[in-house]
């Protein structure tokens, strides 16, 4: 599939078969995931491959919409490493492009993926930090899910009212 289609058929995916998903497919969403742009090169981040259905129902259990990922056959725990850090402040917009690419391979694999957020709220990270057992310099960005989706409803987003050309008025 080519990068232009797979950008118009991505879709967040909130329900997924019980169909378990291929650990090389999941290899090659993180393959992209750290091919992601990053301040400095910084590449903060590490990834946390879930699949026990014990770990996914309590991680569902984070905030009201991390539901999805009790259905999911694979959770992937998106973390941000300090130790990695060069210039903190960009660390979420680096973060942010891996799971970007994660998303768009996921399309190219016939893969559904639900990204659900966990920072900047310290309550959520804190708690996913305390889930996943994670060391002290280690943080909770988001949770993802990833299954073969049962439901794929693309539409057309594209609105030319949000373009703004040589000034905003």
């Amino acid at each position: 599939m080519e990068l232009k289609e797979a950008i118009k058929l991505r879709r967040s995916a909130r329900t997924f078969e019980s169909k378990p998903v291929e650990r090389e497919k999941v290899e090659e969403m993180l393959r992209a995931a750290m091919q992601a742009p990053s301040a400095h090169n910084q590449q903060p981040w590490e990834f946390l491959v879930v699949e026990n259905p014990d770990k996914l129902k309590e991680l569902s259990e984070l905030h009201k919409y991390t539901a999805p990922l009790a259905g999911a056959p694979v959770g992937i725990v998106v973390l941000m490493n300090r130790k990695r850090l060069k210039v903190e402040a960009f660390w979420q917009q680096d973060i942010s492009a891996a799971v970007q690419n994660m998303m768009l391979q996921a399309v190219d694999l016939g893969l559904g993926t639900l990204w659900m957020g966990v920072a900047p709220k310290e309550e959520y990270m804190g708690k996913a930090k305390e889930m996943c057992q994670l060391p002290e310099d280690v943080e909770v960005f988001g949770l993802f899910a990833v299954g073969y989706s049962d439901k794929n409803r693309v539409k057309d987003r594209f609105d030319a009212s949000r373009i703004h050309w040589g000034s905003y008025s």
